[in-house]
């Protein structure tokens, strides 16, 4: 086995996606579904968002295995390894936009929400067509959608997860974090936003069947 090179499309699409839920933290208008499950993980726990998100990603592996998704474990360690990079990009990402493009301003932080979620809907779409490793709440994304044939209702089932567990510590600690007006517009629309830029952007062909990972383990 040689040794691989990075793909620089995988770069970029991770890149992307910490970019665009930096910018929804720092609107701190409503995350998108799981980072706001991580931003109230972060109020009951000592963690960063990052750190957080590193956690859930590797918990979904359990149920994406459910979902009747096989991984070798070298499949596992290479999510794992872009999972830690990921959340380490989503802290150094919102601690920049905390220095540079923090504002008070409601329609720049409707700014920031609008960009975020159209990032993170451009990442998945590149990340998707790159047949790679993906980060393992992708593949859980992915299994969803296969399983519907739609990332639109793909996505809205795989994202009540994060909302459920969001809104059982809000209620526990009778305040909310990171639920919002953002989380709602990313729940309904970012399938949406995925399938329209799987129009424009071409890797390669997007398949609801081309999760690539191996019938073992």
């Amino acid at each position: 086995m040689g040794i691989q090179r990075v793909n620089p499309w995988v770069v970029l699409s991770i890149s992307l996606n910490a970019l665009g839920n930096s910018f929804m933290i720092t609107a701190n208008l409503g995350s998108s579904p799981w980072t706001s499950a991580g931003q109230n993980l972060v109020s009951i726990m000592p963690l960063s968002i990052g750190a957080a998100i590193i956690l859930f990603n590797v918990s979904s592996f359990v149920l994406s295995y459910v979902l009747k998704v096989r991984f070798t474990l070298w499949t596992i360690v290479k999510s794992i390894v872009l999972s830690f990079v990921f959340g380490l990009f989503i802290d150094v990402f919102v601690f920049l936009l905390g220095l540079i493009f923090a504002s008070e301003n409601i329609w720049i932080r409707l700014l920031y929400l609008v960009i975020g979620i159209n990032l993170i809907a451009i990442a998945l779409s590149i990340h998707f067509q790159c047949n790679s490793v993906y980060l393992p709440l992708d593949y859980l994304l992915q299994a969803f959608a296969k399983l519907k044939k739609s990332y639109t209702i793909g996505a809205i089932l795989c994202m009540s997860i994060p909302l459920s567990i969001s809104i059982s510590i809000c209620l526990f600690q009778h305040h909310v974090t990171g639920v919002g007006i953002g989380t709602i517009l990313f729940v309904l629309g970012v399938g949406f936003l995925i399938d329209r830029y799987n129009q424009v952007i071409f890797i390669n062909k997007p398949s609801y069947s081309s999760m690539k990972v191996d019938d073992s383990l």
